[in-house]
C-alpha cells in the first residue's frame, strides 16, 4: 500500500517538474557558435523581387536611387546556380560553397546597393557577422584560366562592406540608404579578391558588435566610383552568431552615460538667440533711396514743347482780306496798285499824304474811265 503510495506522488511529482521545465527548454537561447540566419548559404529557395530580379529567400534587396536624373540606377540580383556536369569554369568561379549564390550588378552604371536580413538574438548579446565576397569590375572583358576577371588597370575602382545594425532597424521598402546606426566593417576592394594567377577569388568579410536589443540587422553594400562594363558583387556562405549576453546591471552601467551625454546637446537650443542678427532687415531702407532715380525721366518730358508749331496756324486764318465782296473792277484796281506797290520794292510811304495821293489817283481813273464810257454811249444816240 505504502509502496504504491510513494509510486504515485513520484510520478506526480515527476509530471510537475516536466510541466515546469518543459517551457524553459523551448525558450531557451541559441547554443554558441549556432547560426542565426535563414538560408545562409543561399541553397534554399528564390523569388522574383522585380521585373528581372531573382533573390536567395530570407534575404532582401536595397538601393539608393535618388529619383529621375540620379546618378545611381537599380542593378539585377540573381542566384547563380551550379548546371549539370560542373558548368564553366567562369561559372564554378562565382560558388564558393554548395552549388548556389547571390549575386547583383549592372552594366555602364552606377549603384550602390546589396542585400540584408533581420534576425532575432539573445537580448544584448555581442553578435558576429561573416560573408564571403567576390567582385568583378572591367572596363573590358578579360579572361583568366577561362575566367572573366578584373583588369589589371581596373582596380581600385569597386569596394563591398558589411555591417550590423545593433537596433535592428527594419526597412519598408528597396530603395534606401542604411540608416546611421549601422556599425560598418573597413572596405574590401576589388584589388583585396584578386587571386596571384590573375584569377578573382572569394574573400571573407567579419565584423562584430553588441545588440541593442533582441534584433539586429545584418547589411552586405557594394558600390562603384566609375561606370565600368562589368560591376558586380558575389556573395556566398554568410553567418551571424551570439555570445553570450551581459547581465543587466552592466548594460546599464554602460547605457546610463549614454543618455546624459546626449542631453546636454539640447542646452545648445538658446544658440537661436542669434535670431536677433535678422533686425539687419532695415538696411532693406537703402532701397527706397535709389528709387528717386527714375523720377529724373519726367525732366525729358518737355521735349513735346513743339506746342509753338500751332502758332503759324491762326497766322493763315487772317489772311482773309476785307475786299472779298467789292465788284470785280474794283478788285483789279486793288490788284494793279498792289503790284505797283510791289513793284516799287514794298518801301513804306514817308507820311499820310503819300498815301491820300494814291487813293485820289486810284479814284481818278475810275472816274476818268466811267466818263469815257459813258460818253461814248451817249454820242452812239441819235
Amino acid at each position: 500500500m505504502h509502496r504504491t503510495r510513494r509510486r504515485a506522488l513520484n510520478l506526480f511529482a515527476l509530471m510537475c517538474l516536466l510541466t515546469v521545465a518543459g517551457p524553459l527548454v523551448l525558450a531557451s537561447p541559441p547554443q554558441q557558435g549556432q547560426n542565426l540566419l535563414v538560408n545562409p548559404s543561399f541553397e534554399g529557395g528564390m523569388r522574383k523581387t522585380s521585373t528581372s530580379s531573382w533573390v536567395s529567400d530570407g534575404w532582401n534587396p536595397w538601393y539608393y536611387h535618388t529619383g529621375p536624373g540620379s546618378e545611381y540606377y537599380e542593378p539585377e540580383w540573381k542566384v547563380i546556380q551550379r548546371p549539370e556536369g560542373e558548368g564553366s569554369a567562369d561559372l564554378s568561379a562565382r560558388l564558393f560553397d554548395g552549388n548556389k549564390s547571390l549575386q547583383w550588378f549592372n552594366t555602364y552604371a552606377l549603384h550602390d546597393a546589396g542585400i540584408w536580413q533581420r534576425v532575432k538574438v539573445p537580448a544584448n548579446s555581442k553578435v558576429t557577422f561573416s560573408i564571403w565576397i567576390q567582385i568583378l569590375s572591367a572596363r573590358d572583358t578579360h579572361w583568366v584560366n577561362d575566367q572573366m576577371v578584373s583588369g589589371a588597370d581596373d582596380l581600385g575602382n569597386y569596394q563591398v562592406q558589411i555591417g550590423i545594425d545593433p537596433t535592428g532597424f527594419e526597412p519598408a521598402g528597396q530603395i534606401l540608404r542604411p540608416p546611421d546606426s549601422v556599425v560598418w566593417s573597413e572596405p574590401i576592394w576589388d584589388a583585396n579578391t584578386k587571386a596571384p594567377d590573375g584569377t578573382n577569388q572569394y574573400v571573407l568579410a567579419q565584423l562584430s558588435t553588441q545588440a541593442q536589443g533582441q534584433y539586429v540587422t545584418v547589411w552586405t553594400r557594394g558600390y562603384n566610383k566609375w561606370a565600368f562594363r562589368y560591376e558586380a558583387t558575389f556573395v556566398d556562405k554568410a553567418s551571424l552568431t551570439a555570445s553570450g549576453a551581459p547581465s543587466r546591471q552592466a548594460v546599464a552601467a554602460v547605457a546610463a552615460p549614454v543618455k546624459p551625454t546626449n542631453t546636454p546637446i539640447p542646452t545648445n537650443t538658446p544658440t537661436p538667440t542669434n535670431t536677433p542678427t535678422p533686425t539687419n532687415t532695415p538696411t532693406p531702407t537703402s532701397t527706397p533711396t535709389s528709387t528717386p532715380t527714375p523720377t529724373f525721366t519726367p525732366t525729358f518730358t518737355p521735349s513735346p514743347t513743339p506746342t509753338s508749331s500751332p502758332t503759324p496756324m491762326p497766322t493763315s486764318t487772317r489772311v482773309k482780306q476785307p475786299g472779298a465782296e467789292l465788284p470785280a473792277a474794283l478788285q483789279a484796281a486793288r490788284a494793279s496798285t498792289a503790284m505797283n506797290a510791289a513793284g516799287a520794292g514794298s518801301i513804306e510811304s514817308s507820311g499820310p499824304d503819300v498815301a491820300s495821293l494814291g487813293i485820289v489817283a486810284g479814284i481818278s481813273a475810275v472816274v476818268l474811265v466811267i466818263g469815257l464810257f459813258i460818253g461814248r454811249k451817249m454820242g452812239q444816240r441819235p
